[in-house]
């Protein structure tokens, strides 16, 4: 479907554009402050959200098994430090790659309940540096706690072009961070609510350009129809009856067992987890899950930490039957998607 054109937009201001935040509030959508020391000391707008925005930690080398539970606990341990009760929302960036993004996203929801934003590094074919999907990494964001994800990229046409692959399947807000001189260029901003000043620039700088621009698009929702369940790095699609995999051990010969199905028909590969070894073969072996994923466990609890190991949407087909309660836990924490 051809893009309409599009709709109102707004700013995030940063805290140094408080005299414009004040001047334009109709104009501005939020502030963030860039340390709680900034966020206590300035003087707030009324009516106006304030958050935070707190870069990732780096993913130390050493850190052992099982390494994404050791950088979830990094993470929180680095964010306690930089929260504030008052604060709207937390703004997270700078992260090394999507598995760290997604951990640093489950850090923060572990906790609290706020608003989180995330920002993501896209270039060509819209992925990552680490070659993630974009569309992939919002597919699991929007599902675990994320509000709003903020693209930023290198060149216009990069940006133009992950905006387009990824509108149809927000279900979040999109937003993004742009130089003043692309909105004069007329940038075609697809799905774009949301937009942050450049590094270099100020709110008043973009507003002042966002009111001259003309070429922003609204594409139409599409594909409710079928279910978006990343593996962590690519994009894949399922419905209600998708071609699920015999069981597969998560043993010592989860690699062997991986490389043997490579030529099996099944859409979704169905990983069996029976003690705690199996959560190091997992992490060990992420790399070679490029289908859906379908998760079952022994217990709950250890379905849960191979939720929090897997980078992708896992999905559930009941066995090992979970209660209610628990199973719309998983959904909501971690995006588990139910068949």
């Amino acid at each position: 479907m051809e893009p309409r054109q599009s709709c109102t937009r707004q700013i995030i201001a940063e805290a140094k554009d408080d005299a414009f935040a004040l001047a334009n509030k109709n104009d501005i959508a939020a502030v963030i402050t860039h340390s709680k020391n900034e966020f206590v000391q300035i003087e707030k707008i009324k009516h106006l959200p304030y958050g935070i925005t707190i870069k990732c930690p780096k993913k130390q080398e050493q850190l052992e098994f099982p390494v994404t539970e050791q950088y979830i606990a990094l993470c929180k341990k680095n964010f306690k430090t930089q929260m504030h009760d008052n604060a709207s929302f937390y703004y997270l960036y700078g992260a090394d790659d999507f598995q760290s993004l997604r951990a640093a996203v489950i850090a923060m929801t572990d906790l609290c309940g706020k608003t989180i934003v995330t920002e993501i590094h896209v270039g060509e074919d819209a992925r990552m540096q680490d070659n993630t999907d974009a569309l992939a990494a919002l597919g699991v964001l929007q599902r675990i706690g994320v509000s709003t994800v903020v693209f930023t990229s290198d060149t216009s046409e990069q940006l133009e072009d992950t905006l387009e692959r990824v509108a149809p399947y927000a279900r979040i807000s999109i937003g993004v961070r742009v130089p003043a001189q692309w909105l004069d260029d007329n940038i075609k901003l697809t799905n774009v609510e949301i937009l942050l000043p450049d590094e270099s620039e100020n709110a008043d700088m973009l507003c002042n350009a966002l009111k001259k621009y003309k070429s922003g698009r609204t594409s139409s929702r599409d594909h409710d129809d079928y279910i978006l369940a990343p593996d962590g790095r690519d994009a894949h699609f399922i419905d209600a009856v998708t071609d699920i995999s015999d069981e597969i051990e998560c043993d010592h010969k989860l690699q062997e067992r991986l490389l043997e199905i490579e030529d099996e028909e099944a859409a979704a590969l169905k990983l069996m987890l029976t003690e705690e070894d199996d959560l190091y073969n997992l992490e060990e072996d992420l790399y070679m899950l490029t289908r859906p994923v379908c998760l079952c466990a022994a217990t709950p609890e250890l379905l849960e930490k191979a939720l929090r190991i897997y980078s992708g949407l896992a999905i559930y087909d009941g066995t090992w039957e979970l209660a209610p309660e628990v199973a719309k836990y998983f959904c909501e924490k971690y995006g588990m998607i139910l068949l």
